[in-house]
Formats: structure tokens, sequence, C-alpha cells
């Protein structure tokens, strides 16, 4: 598999599950919720311990640093809306700081890292890297693999 056909179709279901995530309410919106903060999870953890190292070469160096840091700004809004009920008034304004950096992440993915990866990696590579995380999917989905999400009392089963 193409791995930025992969991570590409992570940021779409992201951006399904958020739109679902704005309109919901009650049980459903908490569930929806978790749903994304797996995603989430499970995707970014997917392109810093497979991805971002294979990819970071001195032209795409800060790039990646820089994903590194919305990676964290991401996660930290995740940790605190998952530590919030839905009916929170402090959960819709932490739940679009989410979606806006998460958007800007993934913008900046699409137009400028990933196509720097495409023109500086060769067909083989590439193929050998999407190999990759197909088998981090894998790992990352076992029981217990995502400690952040996976054992959060709130989440339960997703």
């Amino acid at each position: 598999m193409d791995p930025i056909e992969l991570l590409t179709q992570q940021h779409e279901e992201a951006e399904r599950l958020f739109q679902q995530v704005a309109v919901a309410s009650g049980d459903e919106k908490t569930h929806l919720f978790r749903r994304l903060a797996y995603l989430l999870t499970l995707h970014t953890q997917l392109e810093e311990r497979f991805f971002y190292p294979e990819v970071k070469l001195a032209e795409t160096s800060d790039l990646i640093q820089h994903s590194y840091d919305d990676h964290a700004e991401a996660k930290a809004l995740i940790s605190q809306l998952l530590h919030l009920e839905v009916s929170d008034m402090q959960f819709e304004p932490a739940l679009i700081s989410l979606r806006e950096s998460v958007e800007a992440h993934v913008a900046e993915e699409r137009s400028v890292l990933f196509p720097q990866v495409r023109r500086l990696l060769s067909a083989e590579h590439l193929a050998r890297l999407g190999d990759e995380l197909v088998r981090g999917v894998s790992e990352l989905t076992q029981p217990g693999a995502l400690p952040a999400v996976s054992h959060d009392s709130q989440l339960g089963a997703i």
C-alpha cells in the first residue's frame, strides 16, 4: 500500500468523524468522540513511530519537527477532552481547537510534506514504507498498544 494514501485515508476518516461529532449529542457524541480520539491517537503514533523517522531527511527535517509539535498539541487537547463530559461548557471550544489544529496539520502534510516525500523517496522505498505502515497499524490496533487512549477509563469499548 502507498504510505501517503494510507495516511490520507486516515485524515479523511478523521474529518468525517469531526463532522459527525459536531452534529451529534449525548451518548452518540461521546461515542463518536471516543472513536475520533482513538483514530487520531493511532494516526499520530503511526506517523511518529514509522513514517516520520523514515522520511526525516535534510529537506524535510524542519517540517517533521513542526509535525511533532502539532502532534503534541493535538495529544494535549485529546487528553483534555477525554476528561470532560460532552455537556461540559469547555468541551466544544476544546473540540474546535483540536479540529483547527488537525486541519492545519493535515493541510501542511498534504501540500508540503507529502509532495516532498514523493519527490525524495524512490518508488521501492515508498512501497517498503507502505508495508511498514500496514504492519504498524496491525501492531498499534492490538489491545493495549495505545495506552493513552485504550487504557483511559472513559473510553470503554471503541
